[in-house]
């Protein structure tokens, strides 16, 4: 992920955070995770 599209994802948890919508936060964060642990095991093999 580069800095931009962390940036990007961050402002995105960022603005439904403040909006209360925690619901599409933590779907958001969710997300992002699997995505991560999806590219870090096929990096890593």
């Amino acid at each position: 992920m580069t800095r931009l599209e962390l940036l990007t994802v961050l402002l995105s948890i960022k603005a439904l955070l403040e909006s209360d919508n925690k619901d599409k936060a933590l779907e958001l964060i969710n997300e992002v995770i699997a995505e991560a642990k999806r590219k870090d095991t096929t990096s890593s093999g």
